[in-house]
């Protein structure tokens, strides 16, 4: 392992282990778990010790997941009603139940790249240190996008 690698693994692992004191012990934090503080962005700004700049790329990143999920999550209500309702028939028809199963599988995958794309553009505007916190913070709430 090359010193910059090892530097940045180990950095990694600290984090991880003291993910949990860390977040207990800042004030404010009272009851707080890393699930509130992965999907808060004032909370993660906060964790990560984000920079102004990174502060409001964060707050249009997020408004951004928003815009395209909440869409989706409606249309995924509807989906799962409709896969449900062709399921429970007198006489489901197979046609019927694997179309309502496709779209709501379909939809699903939308709303699942919206998160990943977000990760991606999230994780590209973090320090190494910053995004070893942030990967350390998803696997303890094990959200590995």
């Amino acid at each position: 392992m090359r010193p910059r690698t090892a530097t940045l693994f180990l950095a990694a692992v600290l984090a991880f282990l003291a993910l949990p004191l860390a977040l207990q012990a800042a004030p404010g934090n009272a009851g707080l778990n890393p699930g509130d503080v992965l999907h808060t962005p004032k909370l993660l700004a906060r964790y990560l010790r984000l920079t102004p700049d990174q502060v409001k790329t964060t707050q249009q990143l997020f408004s951004t997941l928003h815009n395209t999920v909440e869409p989706l999550r409606a249309t995924q209500k509807t989906l799962d009603d409709a896969l449900k309702t062709a399921l429970q028939a007198s006489s489901p028809n197979a046609c019927s139940v694997g179309d309502a199963a496709l779209a709501a599988y379909d939809n699903r995958q939308k709303i699942k790249a919206a998160y990943e794309d977000f990760d991606t553009k999230f994780s590209a505007i973090l320090t190494p240190e910053q995004l070893a916190k942030y990967n350390a913070l998803k696997q303890l709430v094990g959200d590995d996008s």
